[in-house]
């Protein structure tokens, strides 16, 4: 019995082991790579807390890959995290507003509170777009690739700022082992849309 016991253990760590490595290669090698980024029916922002770094330098990436002419229009995918504050997509716009000097091209999505959120409402703002560009911080790059990918966007790319020296190293590692944690949650949202 005590046998069976060990063994059922060291299984369950070499799978638990394995799952980990396999979440950190994901997580990382999204972060650390940089795709050909070819033109896309749309560039999408994931939403992040207003006021704070994060939103306005994914804002600022966005806003570059479209003024280079990579997409047609972008997706501000952000809600409110309190009724006092305004939308995460509404924030988006008025930095892209103060730091463009032409008309862009927006939809603001304003209802979505999660990742999977963000890419299910993007959906059904481009129900006919196939290939899209989410634009966030490097960490993030994964989980919106796959949630993506479940909602049938073909051909996903991605962006982020190319710096993240906003974040002080202590809350980047906070970050990337939370993001860790995150994907191994949506599974089932990969899985399953």
């Amino acid at each position: 019995m005590r046998r069976r016991v060990f063994k059922a253990v060291k299984i369950g760590a070499f799978v638990f082991v394995g799952a980990f490595l396999l979440d950190a290669c994901l997580v990382f090698g999204f972060a650390l790579t940089s795709p050909h980024v070819k033109k896309a029916d749309a560039i999408v922002i994931l939403g992040a807390a207003i006021n704070t770094p994060a939103l306005y330098n994914r804002t600022l990436e966005a806003l570059r890959l479209y003024e280079e002419g990579f997409a047609p229009v972008v997706v501000l995918s952000g809600g409110r995290i309190s009724d006092k504050d305004i939308s995460e997509a509404t924030y988006m716009l008025r930095v892209m507003d103060k730091n463009s000097k032409n008309p862009i091209n927006v939809i603001l999505e304003e209802h979505s509170g999660s990742t999977y959120e963000n890419l299910k409402n993007t959906r059904e703002k481009l129900p006919k777009a196939s290939s899209i560009i989410v634009v966030s911080d490097s960490y993030h790059l994964a989980r919106g690739f796959f949630m993506a990918k479940s909602q049938g966007f073909k051909n996903v790319y991605w962006s982020s700022p190319k710096t993240s020296s906003y974040y002080k190293p202590g809350e980047l590692v906070f970050h990337y082992f939370r993001e860790m944690a995150a994907m191994v949650s949506y599974l089932p949202k990969f899985l399953f849309g």
